[in-house]
């Protein structure tokens, strides 16, 4: 299932190389890290968490270790994924990881005082000042540095950019980011309630539905108010048309980037469309306001939701005529093609989730891993490609977005049919230490939601991981040897969010 509790007296703090053997089982086993995080549990007393799974539909493994309130022994040796989630700890406890590649402030800026570490008690004895951010100097004959932002044209996100070319080639890719970081997981700890609904959804503002579905679940399992099927396959139905809707608005988006009017003019259009339904569905065409704890809110009726398959069928006919003209015309298939490159053994090592890396050759799904009851039921399609470049990108995202569509017909006859009760009364909250663990298979990918619970059932620890944070080391990679006029589209490519990496 896409939720799972463990109560942490079940499972003591290893070693530091029973945990390193434990990191390294998540790859050799075929399983992959969800989750990196570090708890206070006492002040300057610090306890690394490790969640893994994925190997089997369902399966959940989860690993901690006590270290130094100074410093410990990086674990990017063994399990590079860990990479940003160590920066991130350092960030917010000023714990060093020693040995780190790259150690430089995840998410403050100069501006931040350095001996600022917001999630460390003041009580626990002071660490060492933050270090200042060290960008990669990169040296050679007619080297040069390009720097973009971190203000940027349009509405789009602040993000820093530096380069390293040679010409136009790229050599290197800096990406700065942190400009976002509003300390939403710090609002939430203390008592459940529907506070963390509403600030779930606002985690990424297009992931509304992928996000509070995560949280919902979370929280319902501490609280035994598991939400009835109605409800779930609701759930299930807002998260796809979420996921069609983005998909077509990153389609247009590609288009754009490559001069190709038609299709960004066409699938803006459509994207419209889409989000209309996710409307009619929830009540707000960003799918806001839909999950409640034990349930969902005002939902469409029966007759609403059935009502929809006619104009769905309407709107898959229309995305499937623009997408296969897009991804068919020789102008955008030469303009995409090779460019971008993300090799799959890259993607691996990474741990790259969502469309990058199913085109990457990356067989990873939250919806067929960590399956809700009803994709449980009615398993989604499959798209996997090996190209790694823009062209698999989108057509990974066009594969998709007609699996979602097939997907709704057989799911909304029967979501339509079951009735969706009120959310029950809370229950009983467990009176141990525990760490629950709720994935959702985001459009952007794999979104992880933990936290661990006191005795009193307060949440003590909250962690969020957007698909993004995996992914935004990938960009630099796939951007190397290309030439810097091609990285507004391989940055749209990804169309990673910085709202959701900056928290």
């Amino acid at each position: 299932m896409n939720v799972h509790a463990f109560d942490l007296a079940d499972s003591p703090p290893l070693d530091e190389d029973g945990f390193r053997a434990f990191l390294l089982g998540t790859t050799a086993g075929g399983d992959r890290l969800l989750a990196f995080f570090a708890e206070e549990t006492a002040p300057g007393s610090i306890l690394l968490h490790a969640v893994a799974g994925g190997s089997v539909p369902g399966r959940y493994a989860h690993g901690s270790v006590r270290v130094s309130d100074r410093s410990f022994r990086t674990f990017t040796d063994v399990c590079p994924a860990t990479h940003w989630f160590e920066r991130e700890i350092y960030d917010l406890f000023g714990i060093v990881p020693e040995g780190h590649p790259e150690l430089n402030p995840l998410r403050f800026h100069e501006s931040w005082p350095k001996r600022f570490f917001p999630s460390r008690s003041v009580s626990a004895p002071a660490p060492d000042p933050r270090r200042g951010y060290r960008f990669l100097q990169v040296r050679g004959e007619g080297i040069h540095e390009v720097s973009v932002g971190p203000v940027h044209a349009g509405v789009i996100e602040p993000g820093h950019f530096r380069f390293s070319c040679a010409g136009e080639t790229i050599q290197n890719l800096e990406i700065r980011l942190g400009y976002q970081h509003k300390g939403t997981e710090s609002l939430l700890r203390g008592k459940p309630g529907m506070k963390h609904l509403i600030l779930a959804e606002s985690t990424s503002g297009d992931t509304a539905v992928g996000h509070s579905n995560a949280c919902a679940r979370l929280l319902e399992v501490i609280l035994a108010t598991p939400a009835g099927r109605a409800a779930e396959d609701r759930r299930s139905v807002a998260l796809e048309l979420e996921r069609i809707a983005n998909h077509i608005g990153d389609l247009g988006g590609l288009s754009a980037d490559i001069g190709y009017l038609f299709g960004a003019a066409h699938f803006a259009h459509l994207r419209g469309k889409a989000l209309n339904f996710l409307m009619g569905l929830t009540g707000n065409r960003y799918g806001r306001g839909l999950n409640r704890i034990g349930g969902i809110g005002p939902c469409a009726s029966r007759a609403g939701i059935e009502g929809m398959l006619d104009g769905l069928r309407q709107l898959r006919a229309e995305v499937e005529r623009a997408g296969s003209t897009m991804l068919e015309s020789p102008s955008v298939v030469v303009r995409m093609e090779g460019t971008g490159r993300l090799l799959h053994r890259t993607a691996k090592t990474l741990n790259i989730v969502g469309v990058a890396g199913r085109a990457s050759g990356r067989d990873v799904d939250g919806r067929r891993d960590f399956p809700s009851p009803c994709f449980l039921e009615f398993p989604p399609g499959k798209v996997l490609l090996e190209g790694g470049d823009v062209l698999a990108r989108a057509r990974v995202r066009f594969e998709e977005t007609l699996a979602s569509f097939r997907w709704l017909t057989r799911v909304i006859p029967l979501a339509g049919s079951r009735r969706a009760d009120p959310p029950p009364g809370p229950g009983s909250v467990p009176q141990c230490r525990t760490l629950a663990v709720s994935v959702e298979e985001g459009w952007r990918g794999e979104i992880v939601h933990a936290a661990v619970f006191d005795k009193e059932g307060e949440i003590s620890t909250y962690k969020v991981v957007d698909p993004s944070f995996h992914n935004w080391p990938a960009l630099s990679f796939a951007v190397r040897e290309n030439v810097i006029s091609d990285f507004p589209l391989c940055n749209k490519s990804f169309n990673l969010s910085y709202s959701g990496a900056d928290l």
